[in-house]
């Protein structure tokens, strides 16, 4: 049952369903208030910037609980809106049981992270292949290959983490660089996370001019060839941090 594994207090987020899947589905935060029965669950009206969002009874979401014990997901179709003493309220009633939530989905974690990183070349890229693919008639042509991996420019520049995921990040930085780019990143976790690779690698697939913040640009990046155990450690950093943020909201 949801109300043994999720509090009242608890943060949950909604995205709507059975919309076109081209669509950028917007993910509605809120709070849970109560459980009226088994199979409902009673919470805020979301609020964006000051403004309620009256959801529309009838619309079907995917729910996503924050509790204590882990992340849950389920569906569910509103039933009901109301203004209970001045508080805009959304009656959910479930239409799936409740599933823990599974980190290969790659749950995404707003941050700041300071990150040190350089463009790869098509030189060190091409000795990287070479390396990973092994294929050298003897060691002495392998070692002449990891020196030269060893000569290759490296231009170090900082950014900042700002989205972190499983599969990738986005980050600001003062330099623009093209989509397609490779770019080597050292991102500081400090001792809460120990990566087992010397760098993380990722491909550039946007990079736009950012509005907001004069003189700087933003970046996607899709990881590639990551350590099992590197995503694991990334993603297990990523779990700890939002039961830490919403046991923090809490309060």
């Amino acid at each position: 049952m949801v109300r043994d594994v999720v509090a009242i207090g608890d943060k949950v987020e909604l995205m709507i369903m059975d919309r076109n899947e081209d669509m950028e589905k917007k993910i509605y935060k809120s709070k849970v208030l109560d459980f009226p029965d088994y199979t409902s669950v009673i919470i805020t009206m979301p609020i964006i910037k000051g403004r309620v969002i009256p959801l529309s009874v009838g619309d079907k979401y995917s729910l996503r609980f924050f509790s204590q014990t882990g992340l849950y997901e389920c569906r569910g179709v509103i039933t009901s809106r109301s203004n209970d003493d001045k508080i805009y309220i959304l009656t959910v009633e479930f239409t799936s049981a409740l599933e823990k939530y599974q980190r290969r989905q790659f749950f995404r974690l707003n941050c700041v992270l300071d990150l040190d990183y350089y463009i790869a070349t098509e030189a060190e890229l091409t000795l990287r292949y070479k390396l990973k693919q092994n294929i050298f008639k003897n060691p002495e042509d392998k070692q002449a290959c990891i020196e030269a991996l060893e000569q290759c420019k490296k231009e170090w520049l900082m950014g900042i983490i700002v989205d972190l995921s499983g599969g990738g990040a986005r980050l600001m930085s003062e330099n623009v660089h093209e989509v397609g780019n490779y770019m080597q990143m050292r991102i500081q976790f400090g001792s809460k996370v120990k990566i087992k690779a010397d760098y993380l690698t990722g491909i550039i697939i946007s990079a736009e001019k950012m509005v907001n913040r004069v003189g700087f640009y933003e970046h996607r990046v899709q990881f590639r060839e990551l350590l099992k155990e590197d995503r694991e450690a990334i993603i297990k950093y990523i779990f700890e941090e939002e039961i830490k943020q919403h046991t923090k909201d809490k309060k």
